[in-house]
C-alpha cells in the first residue's frame, strides 16, 4: 500500500479518544485533510482535551455531533470504539475504514499481528521482547501492560521500513477490514466474549477470522494445534506454523514441550527458569517464539535471551507475593468465563478466586461446570454478585467490595494456595476499567503481604 493514495483526500474520523486522535494526526501527515467528530459534547473532560489538541494543529473538530456525516467524504475511517450497527456504518459503506485498515496502509514496517480471547496481550508482549534486536514496536490495542506502548497509527506512521510493528489487535478493530494483511499473524483462541457488542459467538467469531482473509504466499499464520476453539482449517494458502504445547511435535514447528521444558529451537528452558508461570503462559511463549522465527526466517537465539527477560505484564497472571505459604495473584485483565477456567488451569495448586463485575451478557455455564468439578472456593464481590452466583448455580459467599470478599479468601488459604483475582467481568462498581481495579487489589495485597491489619469494608 502506499500513503500517496490520501494525498488530497478528505477524511471523516469518528471519535476522540486516542484511536481517533492519532488517525487524524496521521491523516494530515500523509497528505489528507480530516474533520473529527464526538458525539460527547465539548465539556467532558477528555473530549475538550482531545479537542484543544487537534484544533492548536489546525483540525477541524465537531462535538456533540448527531450521528449523522453532512459533506463529502473520501473516506469515513471510525474507531473501534463505535457500535458496528450505528447509522453511519450502513450509510456510508463502502467508504468506512478502521483503525487497522488505515495503519496497515501508511505503514512502511510490516506488522505482526496477535488476536485471541485471552492471552493476546501476554503474547503480544512475548513476541516483543523476541524481537526487540529487531526494532520492534509494541501497539496496538495492547494497554496497561507495564511495558512501552504506542497507538497502532501512530506506529504505522513513525516507524522506519526496518522497524516491525507487534500489535494486539481486537476483534472491533477487525470489524472492517479490506486489504489489512498482516506478515505473520495468529489467533490464539476463541471462545465467548462481547456478547453485548455481538449477539452471537458467530459474529463474533466471524470477526476475529478476519484477522487472515486476506494473507497468502509471502505470510505465515502461526496456530496452537492443542486449542481446541482453533481450526487447522482456517488456513487456506500461504505459509502456516502449528505448535502443540500439549508435547507433539507440531507441523514446521521450532518449539516443543517435554515433562519439565520448554524446547526452542533446539535449546532447553526448564519451567523453573522460565520467567513466568502457568500453563496458558507457555503456550504464549511458544506462539511468540514460532511468529518471531517466521519473521525473522532462521532461529537467532539473542531472541531467546530476550524472551527470558520477559516479566509479567501487569494484570495479567501477575504474582504479588506470598505470604505463610499463601500467594497472590493478580489477574484483573481476565474479563470474560473461559479467561477464569484458562487462568484456573494454568495453575497446579488450590486457588480461592475472587470474582465480580459486569458479564457483558455473556454466557457462563462452561464456568459453573468447570467450578464444581474442580474443587476451587470461590468469592464473588460487588453489586453484581447476586447475579453471578444465580449464573454461576449458586451456594457462593457474596461481598459488597473487593476488599471484604480478599480478607475472607487469605483467612481460609492454607499453606501451598492461591488467592487469585480472575474476575471473569468486566470492570464495574467504583473501577472504571481493568487497570483501575487491578490497582485496587494490588493495594489491598500489599497491606496485607506487610503485615499490616487488613479488615472488611
Amino acid at each position: 500500500m502506499s500513503r500517496a493514495e490520501f494525498i488530497g483526500k478528505r477524511v471523516a474520523v469518528i471519535g476522540l479518544g486516542v484511536s481517533g486522535v492519532a488517525m487524524c494526526e496521521a491523516a494530515v501527515a500523509v497528505g489528507a485533510t480530516p474533520v473529527a467528530f464526538d458525539e460527547k459534547p465539548s465539556d467532558v473532560q477528555r473530549v475538550m482535551a482531545a479537542a484543544d489538541r487537534l484544533q492548536a494543529q489546525g483540525i477541524e473538530v465537531v462535538t456533540g455531533w448527531h450521528g449523522e456525516l453532512e459533506g463529502d467524504f473520501d473516506w469515513v475511517l471510525v474507531s473501534p470504539g463505535l457500535p458496528p450497527g450505528h447509522p453511519v456504518m450502513a450509510v456510508w459503506a463502502g467508504k468506512i475504514m478502521g483503525e487497522i485498515e488505515f495503519a496497515y496502509r501508511i505503514s512502511h514496517a510490516p506488522i505482526l499481528a496477535i488476536t485471541g480471547t485471552n492471552g493476546k496481550s501476554t503474547t503480544t508482549v512475548m513476541l516483543y521482547k523476541c524481537l526487540q534486536d529487531f526494532g520492534a514496536v509494541l501497539c496496538g490495542n495492547i494497554a496497561g501492560s507495564g511495558y512501552p506502548e504506542h497507538v497502532l497509527t501512530e506506529a504505522a506512521l513513525k516507524t522506519p521500513a526496518d522497524g516491525v510493528l507487534v500489535a494486539e489487535i481486537s476483534s472491533a478493530q477487525l470489524e472492517t477490514v479490506i486489504d489489512w494483511c498482516p506478515r505473520v499473524a495468529t489467533i490464539t483462541n476463541i471462545t465467548e466474549d462481547h456478547q453485548d457488542r455481538y449477539g452471537s459467538f458467530e459474529k463474533y467469531k466471524n470477526a476475529k477470522l478476519n484477522m487472515f482473509r486476506n494473507m497468502g504466499y509471502g505470510q505465515f499464520i502461526v496456530l496452537n494445534l492443542d486449542e481446541e476453539s482453533v481450526d487447522r482449517g482456517w488456513v487456506s494458502s500461504g505459509g502456516f506454523v502449528g505448535f502443540c504445547p500439549e508435547g507433539g511435535s507440531g507441523e514446521k514447528a521450532q518449539s516443543r514441550r517435554t515433562d519439565d521444558a520448554l524446547w526452542f529451537s533446539g535449546e532447553e528452558v526448564k519451567f523453573v527458569d522460565l520467567p513466568f508461570i502457568g500453563e496458558m503462559n507457555f503456550a504464549n511463549a511458544m506462539t511468540a517464539w514460532e511468529m518471531a522465527c517466521a519473521y525473522v526466517g532462521e532461529p537467532d537465539m539473542g531472541m531467546l535471551r530476550r524472551l527470558l527477560e520477559f516479566r509479567p505484564l501487569e494484570n495479567r497472571m501477575e504474582p504479588l507475593g506470598s505470604k505463610d505459604g499463601v500467594q497472590v495473584v493478580n489477574n484483573s485483565m481476565c474479563t470474560n468465563p473461559m479467561a477464569v477456567v484458562k487462568s484456573c488451569e494454568s495453575l497446579p495448586q488450590k486457588l480461592h478466586l475472587l470474582m465480580g463485575g459486569n458479564t457483558k451478557e455473556g454466557d457462563y455455564s462452561s464456568l459453573q461446570k468447570y467450578l464444581h468439578i474442580a474443587g476451587h472456593k470461590v468469592y464473588l464481590y460487588g453489586e453484581d454478585s447476586g447475579y453471578l452466583n444465580s449464573l454461576l448455580g449458586g451456594g457462593y459467599p457474596e461481598y459488597s467490595d473487593l476488599r471484604s470478599a480478599f480478607v475472607d479468601a487469605v483467612s481460609a488459604a492454607e499453606f501451598g494456595e492461591v488467592v487469585l483475582l480472575a474476575p471473569g467481568c468486566a470492570s464495574s462498581g467504583p473501577y472504571a476499567n481493568f487497570k483501575e481495579r487491578g490497582s485496587a487489589f494490588k493495594q489491598i495485597a500489599k497491606e496485607w503481604l506487610e503485615d499490616e491489619e487488613i479488615r472488611k469494608s
